[in-house]
């Protein structure tokens, strides 16, 4: 297992963070990723509009996730509609 730290940017409009937050937690289950860490840290303004939006629900996920298991995680991530960017970092 290797730690990971993930910045999910979710839709800021209605309850696109409250259910996206909950189908990436769902996602980890399934993988058997441990959360270790999570931050909420709060809606702010993007730099650049992504898929229409001007602001995005900031939230950051520690995680001890197994390598290998990285690339499915993504798939299902893309999947996922209230969600528009995530970023993936080995934490050293």
């Amino acid at each position: 297992m290797r730690k990971y730290e993930t910045v999910y940017v979710f839709n800021a409009k209605g309850d696109s963070y409250k259910n996206g937050l909950e189908a990436v937690k769902k996602i980890y289950e399934k993988n058997n990723a441990t959360i270790s860490k999570e931050e909420d840290m709060q809606e702010r303004s993007l730099a650049y509009e992504v898929q229409k939006q001007d602001r995005g629900h900031y939230h950051l996920i520690e995680a001890d996730i197994e390598p290998s298991v990285v690339i499915e995680i993504e798939k299902d991530l893309k999947l996922t509609k209230e969600l528009l960017k995530y970023l993936f970092v080995v934490k050293g």
